[in-house]
């Protein structure tokens, strides 16, 4: 019998060997695909927060349990699953192919491992991709390959690299556009069967020991996987029964649908990055997540299960004056803000439709006021959240006072500065609509939460200390400098491009001339552009290992709302920071090396004085991260216990007066909360909520 459980965010194959066996075949008949084996380590790492990490075993055709132990916590559970250790898995294949003719590669081992292999299993059609011993992911050695084992003949390929660096090679193998195979990532399995290492006696595999064996055969550097992160697998483990037990209270699990205007699990920008948080914080909470947004046009990566869009989408205007000026007259005539008009189409209207009727969720989530233009789609009786990165009409505003607004302003600089004005009055009003329909607005920064208690009185204003994305190697010594000064941003966008702007005028200019400033990103610049002593590097594919290499990492945001992930990621990587003020609006408890420099003489001064200090070992940053997290799971599940419990609780009142005729419901007004002193005060209920939470 072949099923499927899920487990600790896990689609684990649950079958005996056979099972799999019949998996395996059908899935040779298919498009390219990759098997991960996850043990306890690997549960572990997938939910520490590694972007990368997760999207690998995300994408995986199959994900077969390798550990016993983990067998164990979800009988525990209430689960049957079956565990297949990869290094079974390997023998078995090995001696029995699943086909004659069935040709077979390995990746990993040395040359003379592979020779004793082949000695083992002569009668089998083997193949041997060679590569470095000390393979560094990303690297042109890396692609390089990547390319030799995507342009070699094999059925089934055995990836023999450490973790995660077997299962990050796997989903760039997909990458390369190879049509057929099947990777298979199983770790030490050749070591094992050509005696490179020893598994534990059978006795202790039946008892659930097998790590005791390994931990005792190499304490150094299994010491860490064992006894420091292992561990965390009980308390995943015991979340997920309370999970389960709060699911079997509420007789069913809660089913949100997220309205946004761009797939997010891309994480290209900091936006997409925020809403990926939401949309793996309402995961872990139990939820079942379904995402409705365009595709961005050119992106030909298949989105993940519960991503769904009704077409590809071009979301950026730059380099297309023909479709923005007619977004424009568009949003001109429709009387609607530019940014909102973008999306408006009639093919995600019909999917929303069809959405609603199919699979009626519990809760609606609208992702960024600009995908509010959806809302009069949604039924009344369902609640409503609003996630406000920013609030969007203050934003605007006074990006437009300050490109217009100046006495020596072009025609065509007052020009934009009206059209950046207009935006921002017409997004004023978007923001009140959307904020007066949700239930709940959830903000990333204090400020923005005070501002929408203003905008939308009585309604449950909320702050969360979103936690950015977690980097590979976030947790390991930062490595030596090849970048004296980084800046990292999407420079494409006119508000990030003005705290660019003057950086390169004003700052950079005063720094020493022997030093390597490189900006990294999107901007007007072509890649590999230099302009005195600053490089534009251009798109950089790991965002992390760009940051770990400066030495200092400047951010010199000039206007902005909301938080910016940039930020977050840069500090939560414990680089040496300076930021102006505007780019830490919303984090209120930084980690210690940071420096906080508003004009162009002290951030200067603050630039060479962190050149000068010893270089931290980023240690500080990781911690800092992990609570941050930690915090913004906590409250993300605090809020919605609170929500549907409320909502349980009024659905029945409203229920009846809805078939009365009646007036009055919590979804037709808003639901006012009073301080105990009898205030109710828009700014102070924010704040008093604010900090219960923090409480």
């Amino acid at each position: 019998m072949i099923s499927t459980v899920e487990f600790l965010g896990m689609r684990f194959l649950d079958a005996n060997p056979s099972g799999v066996r019949a998996a395996l075949c059908d899935a040779l008949k298919g498009p390219f695909g990759y098997v991960v084996t996850p043990n306890v380590d690997h549960v572990v790492s997938y939910h520490r927060g590694d972007a990368g990490l997760r999207a690998a075993y995300d994408g995986a055709a199959f994900q077969i349990c390798d550990s016993r132990v983990l067998a164990k916590l979800a009988s525990l559970n209430g689960l049957h699953l079956t565990p297949f250790p990869g290094s079974d898995l390997t023998r078995e294949l090995l001696e029995q192919p699943l086909h004659s003719g069935l040709r077979m590669a390995v990746i990993g081992p040395d040359e003379a491992a592979f020779r004793d292999l082949r000695a083992r299993f002569p009668s089998v059609d083997l193949v041997h991709i060679p590569c470095a011993a000390q393979l560094g992911v990303g690297t042109g050695e890396w692609w390089q390959t990547v390319g030799r084992a995507a342009a070699a003949d094999w059925d089934l390929l055995f990836v023999c690299l450490s973790f995660p660096k077997q299962e990050l090679f796997a989903r760039d193998l997909g990458r390369t556009g190879r049509e057929r195979g099947l990777a298979l990532c199983v770790g030490a399995s050749i070591d094992f069967l050509t005696d490179r290492q020893t598994r534990a006696p059978k006795a202790m595999q039946r008892a659930n020991l097998e790590w005791l064996h390994r931990l005792a055969s190499d304490p150094r550097r299994m010491a860490r996987r064992y006894l420091q992160r292992g561990p965390a697998i009980f308390g995943l483990a015991a979340r997920a029964w309370r999970a389960e037990r709060g699911r079997d209270r509420t007789s069913e699990r809660r089913r949100v649908l997220v309205l946004s205007t761009v797939l997010p699990h891309g994480r290209s920008t900091g936006g997409e990055i925020a809403s990926m948080n939401f949309i793996e914080g309402l995961r872990a909470t139990g939820c079942e997540v379904d995402i409705l947004a365009y595709r961005r046009e050119g992106d030909d990566r298949e989105p993940p299960p519960g991503f769904l869009s009704p077409r590809d989408w071009p979301i950026e205007s730059a380099g297309r004056p023909v479709r923005a000026a007619a977004w424009m007259g568009r949003a001109y005539l429709a009387r609607r803000p530019y940014s909102v008009q973008k999306y408006v189409g009639a093919r995600i209207k019909r999917l929303l439709r069809l959405r609603l009727r199919t699979a009626p969720p519990d809760l609606v989530v609208v992702d960024h006021a600009q995908a509010s233009w959806l809302l009069p789609l949604v039924p009344a009786h369902l609640p409503v959240v609003l996630i406000a990165h920013n609030v969007e009409h203050q934003l605007y505003g006074s990006h437009g006072d300050a490109v217009g607004g100046a006495g020596k302003a072009s025609p065509k600089q007052r020009l934009k500065g009206a059209v950046y004005k207009r935006e921002g009055e017409r997004l004023s009003a978007v923001e009140r609509a959307a904020a007066l329909r949700a239930q709940e607005i959830w903000t990333l920064t204090d400020d923005d939460a005070a501002a929408f208690a203003q905008m939308a009185p009585g309604r449950v204003v909320r702050s969360f200390g979103v936690p950015g994305q977690a980097f590979r190697g976030a947790c390991e010594p930062l490595p030596e400098p090849s970048v004296d000064v980084g800046l990292l941003g999407s420079w494409t966008w006119d508000v990030n491009r003005a705290g660019l702007d003057w950086f390169l005028k004003s700052v950079a200019p005063r720094l020493p001339k022997d030093l390597r400033i490189t900006v990294a990103g999107r901007s007007d610049h072509a890649p590999g552009t230099v302009r005195s002593n600053v490089r534009f590097a251009g798109f950089v594919p790991d965002a992390g290992a760009f940051l770990r290499s400066c030495r200092v990492v400047a951010i010199p945001s000039t206007v902005g709302s909301g938080i910016q992930i940039k930020t977050i990621e840069t500090l939560g990587l414990g680089v040496p920071t300076v930021a102006t003020t505007v780019a830490l609006r919303g984090i209120d408890d930084p980690p210690l090396d940071l420096r906080v420099a508003n004009g162009a003489t002290d951030m200067v001064s603050a630039i060479l004085e962190a050149l000068d200090a010893p270089r931290p070992d980023g240690r500080d940053g990781a911690v800092w991260r992990q609570a941050r997290e930690h915090a913004f799971r906590t409250d993300l599940a605090h809020a919605l216990d609170a929500l549907f419990e409320e909502a349980l609780l009024e659905r029945p009142s409203h229920v009846a007066s809805e078939a009365a005729g009646e007036k009055g419901s919590i979804l037709e007004g808003p639901h006012v909360e009073r301080s105990e002193d009898g205030t109710s005060t828009p700014t102070e209920q924010a704040r008093l909520r604010m900090g219960a939470m923090r409480r």
